[in-house]
């Protein structure tokens, strides 16, 4: 593929990911003050299951103060619940409490309905089943590191959720 197309492909994966949060923004049933930040912690958490501050911070590349403030936002929304690490007793775990879980599922339930009502009006068959196959591209793109180049640090030993 030339450059050009590369450059042509991510703008147009990037008008429809902007889109997608374009779409069920602001979250339904969240407080207004509820900004994106705060919302893409919930989702790691929930999305990793019980996982430290610092490995959310890591994957989300956020620091570790800004981290700190949306959990304490997020847990004084009664959607997250912070407990101290059953093996080492200093730290803490975060984990999804159902209120959050119940958000989380109908956030990404209004997004998935806006991108099937996309798809079915903007697609014919044939296109749809070609897309979900370019998905399945896409996903193992995002799988890709340069060999030799910075690696980004992954949440190994992390039990994640079944929609990672």
């Amino acid at each position: 593929m030339r450059d050009d197309q590369v450059r042509a492909f991510r703008e147009q994966m990037r008008l429809l990911q902007r889109r997608l949060r374009r779409e069920v923004w602001p979250a339904p049933g969240a407080s207004s003050a509820m900004s994106r930040p705060v919302m893409q912690v919930l989702f790691t958490a929930a999305r990793c299951r019980e996982v430290s501050p610092r490995e959310i911070g890591d994957e989300l590349r956020m620091t570790s103060s800004n981290v700190a403030a949306a959990l304490r936002e997020l847990d004084d929304a009664g959607l997250v619940r912070r407990e101290p690490d059953p093996v080492d007793g200093r730290r803490v775990r975060v984990s999804v409490t159902p209120e959050g879980a119940a958000f989380v599922a109908q956030f990404r339930g209004e997004r998935d309905s806006w991108l099937g009502q996309a798809m079915r009006a903007k697609l014919t068959a044939e296109e749809q089943q070609l897309l979900f196959r370019a998905g399945e591209l896409m996903a193992r793109l995002a799988e890709f590191e340069i060999p030799g180049g910075p690696q980004r640090e992954k949440l190994d030993g992390i039990e994640r959720g079944s929609d990672s």
